[in-house]
């Protein structure tokens, strides 16, 4: 499948979810799954944060360069997503894989120092785990879980393809 469908997904996602928070778990390297969320966020009238190192670093990395667009006054810094209301907000993260000290980790276990987790919180993991992730990931899924947030996944919905070309 290609890349140009989990847009088509995102869109779909972020209609059908009007009043969650929304928050989408990928690899900080994927520049273009990056630009399909802040596009379907941008899209639906919310505004994005970005929360983990690496996620911080390739996504002002790749605006400086411009291999990734950010329309006016869609991005926020994490501090403020405290201002807004669930539904106007999109959060993208690092952690798709479990490890342990990610984001989505900490949200997981409650140890996250800017953002818990609750049943108002529509989480996306668009990665499939590396063979030997699998147990971590299901660790922070069922973190998530017992927060009462909703969680996809790739065996669900189609939120990954491969991040290599599909022809």
């Amino acid at each position: 499948m290609s890349e140009k469908n989990v847009g088509k997904v995102f869109d779909k996602i972020f209609e059908d979810t009007p009043k969650n928070r929304i928050m989408v778990a990928t690899f900080s390297s994927n520049i273009h799954r990056i630009q399909q969320v802040i596009d379907a966020a941008y899209a639906n009238g919310r505004k994005v944060a970005i929360i983990g190192r690496s996620m911080v670093n390739a996504v002002k990395t790749a605006s400086e360069l411009d291999y990734l667009y950010v329309p006016p006054r869609t991005l926020i810094d994490i501090n403020e997503a405290k201002n807004y209301q669930d539904n106007q907000l999109v959060i993208i993260t690092t952690g798709s894989q479990g490890e342990p000290l990610s984001a989505l980790a900490r949200m997981a276990g409650g140890t996250h120092r800017q953002f818990s987790i609750g049943p108002n919180d529509f989480i996306i993991i668009s990665a499939t785990p590396i063979p030997g992730n699998e147990k971590m990931v299901t660790k922070v899924v069922n973190g998530l879980l017992k927060q009462g947030a909703d969680v996809i996944y790739e065996s669900m919905y189609d939120v990954h393809v491969s991040g290599h070309a599909c022809q």
